[in-house]
């Protein structure tokens, strides 16, 4: 398709004029009335309701000395009139804007076209100032899985792998915005001044209402583990249903036959928003921790410099330099040579006050060493010390050696396990965590029951372990 064809042959003129911030917050605050959270969809957008929110945008002091000039102190409602009249036919011009006709009383409105819906959302989209503070696409991805699971729709299921793909995303542009925050910081501390307002406002708006809720109490690692089950029930649908359910995912998705490559869609689908979920948790999340303390270390730094430095404007150093700034080179020479003279016969030494070590006393003595007794009581002791630290360290390849034997007659939930000694009941607590590992996934499913296990030691959900088919290992090898 050609995007520069009338009426979008000029599409992008508005926004290369000296008002361009203007008709850019004009197109912000349209999709906000339009298509934004608040939006009222019973009322259509009219050319008084356009004027309106132009006018609206012309309050603003800066986005009006835009339009009019910043020695112009005082506009007429007239003349603000016609500045939007004239925006709104430059928008409908080229191609932001169309004309259409509601179908139930006939009147004569307007709508944002294809294009202009797009890219006013893109600007919409760049606002920095409204807080995000939710793992939104990790939560509508959980939903989606459980979704499907309840319903079998082949839908539910494409939409949990385009949800899961856009969980990096989120996470990618948290990261862009602390590399901003870090460049924005140098080039501040590069004309000598902190940027401390900057600074506020990421601490008091963004991390307080976002970044601390995302990372701590809606952390992504929560919604991992719950999709990860959901998962292991997708996986656990039997033949006639995943038969089912590939033939839907087919025909609703044709592109879907080049990338299975003979597998399972729903099998593959399952695959991808797993891995894309555990890359997001395990790569990006680490990487976003890494950055926001790259950021609050940087900013530490330059501000700890700046308080010992006392370079601001006010300061003697700053009067100094200020000066130096404006007299010419003869005068430069004279004073350096003047402060060289003076340098000249001073000794400098490092006040002890600020010294941020200890002196010690070479002098002092060194206290004597017990001597190292070894005999019968102290073995035994380093004995019951080493069994007391390991005894209940187990790996998840000692779990499923434990497990094996029991899945030997078939499936088996956590229930009927023994409980007989305390290592059976470590061996219980963790059967599910060693199934999903990377070795326990190629030889046993776990699928969530509606029981529970109630033992004399804990209570907890039940679980189904049943040994993976030697086919459907070979298949996930391939």
């Amino acid at each position: 398709m050609m995007f520069f064809t009338p009426p979008r042959e000029h599409f992008f003129r508005p926004l290369t004029h000296d008002n361009r911030e203007l008709c850019a917050a004009v197109l912000r605050l349209l999709h906000e009335r339009v298509h934004g959270a608040n939006a009222d969809y019973a009322e259509v957008l009219t050319r008084e309701l356009v004027l309106e929110v132009i006018q609206r945008a012309l309050g603003d002091a800066a986005l009006r000395a835009l339009a009019f000039g910043a020695s112009q102190t005082t506009v007429r409602a007239e003349d603000e009139r016609t500045y939007a009249s004239e925006l709104l036919r430059k928008l409908k011009e080229h191609g932001w804007l169309e004309d259409y006709r509601d179908p139930i009383d006939l009147r004569p409105t307007l709508k944002l076209s294809r294009a202009g819906k797009a890219f006013s959302e893109t600007f919409a989209n760049l606002d920095d100032s409204r807080a995000k503070t939710r793992q939104r696409n990790m939560r509508s991805a959980r939903k989606a899985l459980a979704a499907f699971i309840a319903t079998r729709d082949a839908d539910e299921l494409l939409d949990a792998h385009e949800f899961a793909s856009r969980v990096v995303q989120d996470l990618q542009d948290d990261i862009e915005y602390f590399r901003h925050l870090i460049q924005s910081l140098t080039r501040e501390a590069l004309a000598q001044k902190v940027a401390w307002n900057e600074f506020n406002d990421f601490i008091e708006k963004r991390f307080a209402r976002e970044y601390a809720v995302r990372l701590v109490a809606d952390s992504a690692e929560r919604h991992r583990g719950q999709i990860n089950e959901a998962l292991e029930e997708v996986r656990a649908l039997d033949g006639n249903l995943r038969a089912l359910a590939d033939a839907h995912l087919l025909q609703r998705a044709p592109w879907l036959e080049q990338q299975v490559q003979g597998r399972s869609p729903m099998l593959w689908l399952a695959d991808r928003i797993e891995s894309m979920v555990e890359a997001a948790c395990g790569l990006k999340l680490p990487m976003l921790r890494s950055e926001m303390n790259n950021y609050v270390r940087r900013f530490t730094s330059l501000l700890r410099q700046a308080l010992s430095l006392d370079y601001g404007a006010e300061s003697p150093l700053g009067r100094t330099v200020a000066w130096l700034k404006e007299r010419p080179t003869a005068e430069h020479d004279l004073l350096l040579d003047v402060l060289a003279r003076r340098l000249a016969a001073s000794e400098i030494r490092l006040p002890g006050g600020v010294l941020r070590w200890t002196v010690r006393d070479r002098e002092a003595a060194v206290p004597e060493q017990t001597p190292l007794v070894v005999d019968k009581a102290s073995r035994l002791n380093a004995l019951l010390r080493q069994a007391e630290a390991e005894a209940f360290a187990f790996s998840d390849q000692q779990v499923l050696q434990g497990l094996l034997p029991h899945l030997s007659q078939g499936p088996i939930t956590l229930a009927s396990l023994p409980v007989a000694t305390a290592e059976d009941a470590v061996r219980v607590l963790h059967a599910v965590g060693a199934v999903r590992s990377t070795e326990g996934r190629r030889l046993v499913r776990a699928r969530k029951t509606t029981g529970q296990v109630r033992t004399p030691y804990f209570q907890a959900d039940d679980y189904e372990l049943r040994p993976e088919p030697s086919d459907s290992v070979s298949d996930k090898a391939v």
